[in-house]
């Protein structure tokens, strides 16, 4: 699960859950009286603006090969 926590008035907050709900992955948003946002996803946090657009980018193109066809990873047997 992604967690992400924010200031009350970050104007990249509604952008950042758009992002994870468009991803369809678990996240929840959480509204922090830290002045700088950071991300938890299992042992890794990330912190700041720039960082936490990386993870995010980064992560869509890896959710993006979830569904991906790779019928190249099979092997079967030609009798």
């Amino acid at each position: 699960m992604i967690v992400l926590y924010h200031p009350k008035d970050l104007i990249e907050a509604p952008d950042w859950k758009s992002q994870l709900e468009r991803m369809t992955v678990a996240h929840l948003m959480v509204e922090s009286a830290e002045t700088t946002p950071y991300l938890r996803e299992g042992k890794k946090e990330v912190k700041g603006i720039a960082a936490i657009n990386q993870f995010l980018e980064e992560y869509k193109a890896f959710v993006a090969t979830w569904n991906q066809d790779r019928c190249d990873m099979w092997f079967f047997d030609e009798d």
